[in-house]
């Protein structure tokens, strides 16, 4: 009888896929995708790293981690994850913080690590659907992982809607397929990946990291809050825009304080506003202040753009956040 149900038992496990626990990268991996972008994952020391050179001098290198190097001390830099992004000049350089004050809208990394405005670095890859590995595959050299559906590309074909392979016996990722949609067209997909490093990767990886980042980078989280951000004005009539901070300015040589004045970017005669200028601090930051803003003359439309000083948002591009008078 064992002999019978021992020969069911291999009889099955030849012939149907075998559902077992998920195939993931190592948790510390230095590796290339497409010979091209070089990414190192530290899901122990929760660190990453990502590098990619395009056009024939241009590089971009992305950042994270938490309690980042050369932060302000005590500040919510030092405290929380930080994504920096550097790229060549004259592009220079921005981060974003992950704390209850915002995030970072330009991530380069997996868009499974971040949670609005959190953060985790994760394993880089992360399946849609349930792998299923084969006990079958034709190659002596890989393991083979397939999804649990299937899907269409034009043409008519199917295939698994994703599809991973490892080296046999390890977990050396070699490639991965899946079925996308690019616009108006669905094809499958296929990214091969080269591993550098297995373990944690080298302190050289981030060597590039200004050490003056906080001072030289613009942080993506400071901006401004309008309501309405948009006023249609007659002659002599008056509108009022409430004004406050995203998120809190930075102390810097213990002055936390940003003073915003106005100016206007068509007609210089046109409007008056008051008061001329709004200071906001780290107490005070998400407080609605009115700006008064009246037409004394009649023009097209125009703008109101800020100027900042102080509290970091020397380096806030004005032009991201206009007041338009209609």
């Amino acid at each position: 009888m064992k002999m019978y149900l021992s020969l069911i038992l291999l009889i099955l496990y030849s012939y149907y896929p075998i559902r077992c626990a998920q195939p993931y990268f190592p948790p510390q991996i230095v590796f290339s995708v497409n010979n091209s972008t070089i990414y190192g994952i530290d899901e122990i020391n929760q660190q990453a790293f990502v590098t990619y050179r395009y056009g024939a001098s241009g590089q971009e290198s992305g950042f994270v981690m938490k309690k980042f190097p050369y932060a302000i001390p005590d500040s919510p830099q030092s405290k929380y994850y930080v994504q920096l992004i550097v790229d060549s000049t004259p592009l220079g350089c921005l981060y974003g913080t992950y704390w209850k004050y915002g995030g970072n809208g330009y991530n380069l990394f997996p868009s499974n690590w971040v949670n609005g405005t959190s953060f985790y670095v994760g394993n880089y890859i992360s399946f849609k659907y349930q792998m299923i590995h084969s006990t079958n595959s034709s190659s002596s050299d890989e393991d083979y992982w397939y999804a649990d559906q299937s899907c269409e590309v034009d043409g008519g074909e199917t295939y698994p809607c994703q599809e991973i392979y490892f080296k046999k016996n390890t977990e050396i990722p070699l490639r991965f397929t899946q079925v996308i949609r690019r616009g108006w067209t669905v094809i499958q997909q296929t990214i091969n990946y080269q591993v550098i490093s297995m373990g944690k990767p080298d302190e050289k990886y981030y060597d590039s990291i200004p050490k003056d980042w906080s001072l030289i980078c613009r942080d993506v989280n400071l901006g401004l809050f309008y309501y309405p951000q948009t006023a249609k004005l007659n002659v002599q009539q008056s509108s009022q825009v409430q004004i406050w901070l995203i998120t809190p300015p930075h102390r810097i040589d213990g002055d936390d304080t940003v003073t915003i004045h106005w100016q206007s970017m068509d007609c210089q005669d046109c409007f008056t506003w008051t008061p001329k200028e709004l200071s906001f601090n780290s107490r005070n930051f998400n407080e609605k202040q009115s700006l008064t803003i009246t037409r004394v003359k009649n023009c097209s439309k125009t703008t109101l753009q800020p100027i900042f000083n102080g509290g970091g948002f020397d380096l806030v591009l004005p032009q991201l956040y206009p007041i338009y008078i209609e």
